[in-house]
């Protein structure tokens, strides 16, 4: 008998062994699975057993009703039991195969449990309490707890051994688009770790499942890597319904993909919502995994509003040794970051960050409330000016607003103002008031309301939340988000904002205000509820780093002597190495301090190694890229009559003067803390002069594509590695910048051609794919970069990949071109075997 045991716990742990050397990954979690149908018709014809029996990564979904004596599969005569019986089989025949169950089921859910309970398999379930992790698949085979239920339907009672699908799983739909608002609105759907795709073969193709082929193997795998990309989460479960024997080739084929795995931690924790600066993410837990495909570089820059992340942005390449798990260290912000306004109304109208100010209005007075002290009273057709938006970064930007406000009288056919302005159009009417009683997040024509009713005479804390990235209007009341919306477009309008008034239509405030705060980033949800407690900011003057430089000048002085001989040396190597290439271009470190970042997504360290990336807001960031181009093409700087057309193109002379004016001043303040890096005002242009010190990878790129002779070898892997984050300000849209990027992308093109070729003829498959994926990231129909991936992929015995790529660029040739493309894949590897 102990033999017996011995060789039982022998197997089982060769099982596991080998498991885990077939590829796969370990967790659970990180598998997907496969689940058919059983229909009577199926459980007679044995079929769909037969196939999971087959076929590892398989499950089953059923429909189960119950009368007083038994519980059936629906609409026939075949017990539940006798189908357990039939899972125990396939389970005795391979003692690796784990199977997942689903059981669409409407009653007592402890009948169901008893009837589990009594069959064979009751020593087999895994179940995992809510808020566990998913262990291993090695542990769920070695401990023989290899079959797992989930159910769903109308339950009562609560299971110990049935899992309720919505409990733990992120669900959504291929037959149909899922709307973004459909996710979010729940924060715990979210931080679900298993992710379910219902009706996967209704995938939207244009043919029937029956006559799924090869050519529409892109469709279905896109599919599942854009989802997976989206959501942070490696699809777990596809049902296919009775079309699974049709599917067979999509589980090898999404694991053929590897994953990027990390997590998102403050103290003691994941973070429970992490949202992602990058286009093709919506938002994730604290936990994220992504995939990566073939040859292709990716730069994941997370954000949670609150928060200070580090590192602030993971750069992966397919070729690098990758960590089981990132870790990413999320650190609260304080309260007074991107404060741009506070007003207290402490018997006066006075910004706290910017005291130089003054403001007018009509009608106002304060008061004393017995709750609040002094406050700001704004009756009917009272308010005050604030200015120009542009003085608090609202435009085009995130912003976070929040105050202290209580309403004497509430319309109820109408609206009672807090913040906004008189200007009308698409965009362009800020409108944060009560409509109605109800919160309202208003930018005119785009637009979110909240359910939320307020009563009059009392005091409530109200906050409007914008986030760029994701879109999302969202508004708190008294600390707790009350709702929102994703997919707004920013707010753009132009003309001053005020306390009490919004609207063309004159709506008034007709009660009182107190602590009025402005921030330029979008604050998170535990400062938003500190807020609402009255927590004190701690107030920082914007130009407090300057002032600490003062008082530690002789400090300074002497520590910089104790660099003299390490700065000489430094400068000793840099003419060295100009004596030796005609074109002087600074090899790229990363991460290093003060560099400014174009390719892929904007990024800015300062000379102190700070990500000051948040600092530099869209308009100065603007700025910044126009100054720094327009004196890389002529030499001589930015003509401020060209700077004012196109940055403020439409306003009138004297908002646009004031407004560069604001903007400048807010950009010299942020280059301050860059080694010699100016825009200084002469002769009518914008000059901006760097230091030998500052590295800008654009700056280097445009020097590369200037030798008159073209790059040598080493040149061209220099371009490559300056190039290799991605298109030039990725996520930026100006129309500027368009013959820019044209420029840059067809010296992206071009020469990289060159360098992969070289590398082809060298026979370096990974380098070859690399360099092919950048090329196709700019041109995405690129023939020749095509071929050279393939070219490389083959090389590499993953002919199976190379034929996806193949038909996946078909796809795109035809939705884009609107004609298939000419050739097949053994014909276009044929063609360009010989060209390149």
């Amino acid at each position: 008998m102990l033999l017996k045991i011995r060789l039982r716990l022998f197997l089982l742990l060769f099982a596991g062994v080998t498991f885990c050397l077939s590829g796969k990954a370990n967790d659970f979690a990180d598998n997907s699975f496969l689940i058919g149908q059983l229909t009577p018709a199926e459980y007679k014809n044995n079929r769909l057993f037969d196939f999971i029996k087959a076929n590892n990564w398989t499950g089953i979904e059923l429909t189960v009703s119950s009368d007083q004596k038994e519980i059936r599969l629906q609409n026939s005569s075949v017990s539940f039991s006798d189908i357990l019986e039939k899972i125990e089989l396939l389970l005795q025949e391979e003692e690796s195969k784990i199977i997942p169950v689903f059981i669409n089921y409407s009653g007592n859910v402890h009948i169901l449990d008893s009837v589990i309970n009594a069959s064979n398999l009751s020593d087999q379930i895994f179940y995992l309490p809510q808020g566990e992790r998913w262990p291993s698949i090695e542990y769920l085979v070695q401990a023989n707890r290899r079959v797992i239920f989930f159910v769903e339907g109308e339950l009562q009672n609560e299971s110990r051994i049935l899992h309720r699908s919505s409990n733990y799983s992120l669900e959504i739909g291929a037959s149909q688009i899922t709307p973004n608002s459909a996710i979010l609105k729940r924060e715990s759907n979210i931080n679900k770790e298993l992710f379910i795709i219902r009706n996967f073969d209704r995938l939207p193709t244009g043919v029937s499942t029956s006559q799924v082929n090869r050519n529409l193997y892109p469709e279905y795998i896109n599919f599942l890597l854009e989802s997976w990309t989206k959501y942070g989460k490696k699809p777990n479960f596809l049902f296919v319904e009775k079309s699974i024997y049709n599917f067979g080739f999509i589980i090898e084929q999404l694991n053929s993909f590897e994953a990027v795995k990390g997590q998102v931690r403050t103290v003691g924790k994941n973070l429970e919502r992490v949202f992602w600066k990058n286009a093709e993410t919506l938002i994730t837990g604290g936990k994220f995994s992504f995939p990566i495909r073939g040859g292709e570089e990716m730069i994941l820059t997370p954000f949670v509003p609150g928060f200070r992340l580090t590192p602030s942005q993971l750069t992966i390449t397919a070729e690098m040794v990758k960590p089981e798990q990132y870790s990413i260290i999320a650190t609260p912000l304080d309260l007074n970051r991107g404060l741009m306004a506070s007003f207290h109304f402490e018997n006066e109208l006075a910004d706290m960050v910017n005291p130089e100010r003054n403001f007018d209005g009509n009608g106002y007075t304060f008061s004393q409330d017995i709750d609040r002290g002094s406050v700001l009273r704004l009756p009917e057709n009272a308010n005050v000016n604030l200015g120009h938006p542009e003085l608090y970064d609202l435009p085009n930007s995130s912003f976070t607003i929040s105050c202290f406000v209580k309403f004497i009288d509430i319309l109820e056919f109408g609206d009672n103002a807090i913040l906004g302005n008189d200007e009308q159009g698409y965009r362009r009417g800020l409108h944060l008031v009560l409509r109605s009683g109800h919160p309202y997040f208003g930018l005119w024509a785009n637009d979110f309301m909240s359910d939320e009713l307020l009563e009059s005479n009392h005091w409530y804390h109200l906050t409007w939340r914008y986030i760029l990235e994701t879109g999302q209007q969202a508004i708190f009341v008294n600390g707790q988000y009350v709702g929102g919306s994703d997919g707004h477009p920013p707010y753009s309008g132009t003309n001053d904002i005020f306390i009490g008034s919004a609207l063309s239509g004159g709506a008034s405030l007709r009660g009182y205000i107190d602590n009025l705060y402005i921030w330029n980033r979008p604050l998170g949800n535990e400062e938003i509820s500190r807020l609402a407690l009255d927590e004190e900011i701690i107030y920082e003057s914007t130009e407090k780093p300057s002032a600490l430089l003062s008082t530690t000048t002789i400090v300074a002085i002497l520590a910089s002597v104790a660099f003299v001989f390490l700065i000489f040396i430094f400068v000793l190597l840099r003419k060295m190495n100009a004596r030796k290439h005609s074109i002087l271009v600074n090899q790229p470190e990363t991460p290093t301090k003060n560099q400014i970042q174009l390719f892929g997504e904007f990024r800015a360290i300062n000379n102190n190694n700070e990500d000051v990336t948040d600092l530099f807001t869209p308009k100065v960031r603007e700025l910044f890229i126009y100054t720094l181009v327009q004196n890389l093409k002529n030499g001589i700087g930015a003509p401020i009559p060209d700077v004012n057309e196109t940055l403020w193109y439409g306003l009138d002379d004297k908002k646009v003067a004031n407004n560069r004016a604001v903007t400048l001043n807010k950009l010299r303040k942020i280059l301050a803390h860059f080694d010699k890096v100016e825009i200084t005002s002469q002769n009518g242009y914008l000059q901006l002069s760097v230091s030998e010190n500052f590295f800008c990878d654009y700056v280097e790129a445009f020097k590369l594509c200037k030798i008159p002779q073209g790059m040598t070898r080493q040149q061209l892997q220099l371009f490559f590695h300056l190039v290799k984050k991605g298109r030039l300000l990725k996520g930026v849209d100006w129309s500027w910048l368009d013959d820019i990027r044209g420029f840059t992308g067809n010296q992206v093109i071009d020469n990289l051609l060159k360098l992969a070729s070289d590398y082809k003829k060298e026979n370096k498959p990974k380098e070859v794919e690399k360099v092919s994926q950048r090329i196709l990231d700019y041109d995405d129909l690129s023939e020749e970069a095509l071929y050279l991936q393939i070219w490389a992929l083959q090389k590499a015995n993953n002919s199976h990949l190379a034929k996806f790529n193949f038909e996946s660029f078909c796809a795109r040739y035809q939705k884009t071109m609107g004609e298939p493309f000419s050739m097949k894949f053994k014909e276009f590897t044929h063609h360009y075997a010989d060209q390149l």
